[in-house]
């Protein structure tokens, strides 16, 4: 009996809301999201493997290499209408991603959703002090970054170049009959309306209405460690939470528990101002030819 794949992606772009649009269309009854959020699998046919930062070979065990193991994630679909899953690094890597997306999913749908580039950045920074992953300060981490990239660390580490969206994007417009482009700024102020759309592209019940009064992957610096590293670190406490979890298929309510736990003990930490200016002269140009490519005024990420 063959397994059904996905028909559509989310392809990215990383800390652009991509957890939240994940869970929103997992709660969907005609929606099939992978029960491993990223499995990587499109990107592990041409990355080069060990990956060599900071955690990276703890976060590598999770990766999806093979297409057998690939659709393993899928053979429980039933009848549900779209299904699909979230690999948020297909973006950054369109080059080598789109070849493989065709040859093995074909012309699927493909969901993109932006986030200002120079927020995008320091909120990937953000999260990785928050996972004990990032020691330096973010001006110092920017000036390490070329350094990490030879030296093969993860693209999350990869703080400006993720953020070059114009190329990545009119690669899927390029090649994709079927694109859908979202900007984290619309989820924010109208989830509901985003989501709604999201469900109309993709040919289900846009009727229906998630529960969307959680905000996922918060990023922040923890106010008390030692309680952040039991959420944060695998561990007893994270590994006992996440069995209770998947022996009663609460996939989704593990998602929150610990969500909520962490946002809690966060507290908000700010770019410096001479920082931002700086990625300002650095986005410019690429932001002004996004803009004119999807049609959307995007002079307020310049602001």
């Amino acid at each position: 009996m063959s397994v059904k794949l996905p028909n559509f992606l989310i392809a990215g772009a990383a800390k652009s809301g991509t957890t939240s649009l994940y869970l929103y269309l997992n709660q969907h009854p005609e929606v099939y999201m992978s029960p491993v959020k990223e499995p990587k699998f499109i990107t592990a046919q041409f990355i080069k493997f060990p990956l060599r930062g900071i955690g990276d070979s703890r976060t590598e065990k999770g990766i999806i290499k093979t297409f057998d193991e690939y659709k393993t994630l899928f053979s429980k679909v039933k009848d549900e209408k779209a299904i699909g899953e979230a690999s948020i690094d297909s973006l950054y890597f369109y080059e080598g991603a789109i070849p493989v997306i065709k040859k093995y999913l074909g012309d699927i749908k493909i969901v993109i959703i932006l986030r200002n580039p120079i927020d995008r950045a320091f909120s990937q920074y953000v999260m990785f002090t928050d996972r004990l992953r990032e020691s330096l300060s973010f001006e110092d981490a920017l000036k390490a970054e070329e350094e990490r990239v030879r030296d093969n660390w993860a693209f999350g580490w990869h703080y400006t170049r993720v953020g070059f969206y114009y190329n990545q994007v009119r690669a899927y417009l390029q090649n994709f009959t079927h694109v859908k482009v979202y900007l984290y700024d619309d989820l924010r102020q109208d989830t509901a309306g985003v989501v709604k759309d999201l469900y109309e592209f993709l040919g289900v019940d846009s009727s229906f209405v998630p529960d969307t009064h959680v905000k996922y992957n918060i990023s922040g610096v923890p106010r008390n460690k030692i309680y952040h590293n039991l959420l944060t670190r695998p561990g007893r406490l994270k590994s006992t939470i996440k069995k209770i979890c998947t022996f009663f298929s609460l996939q989704e309510s593990l998602y929150k528990l610990v969500n909520n736990l962490r946002s809690g003990n966060l507290e908000k930490v700010e770019m410096k101002p001479e920082t931002r200016n700086y990625l300002k002269d650095v986005y410019r140009e690429d932001i002004l030819k996004l803009q004119a490519l999807i049609r959307r005024d995007l002079s307020h990420w310049l602001k």
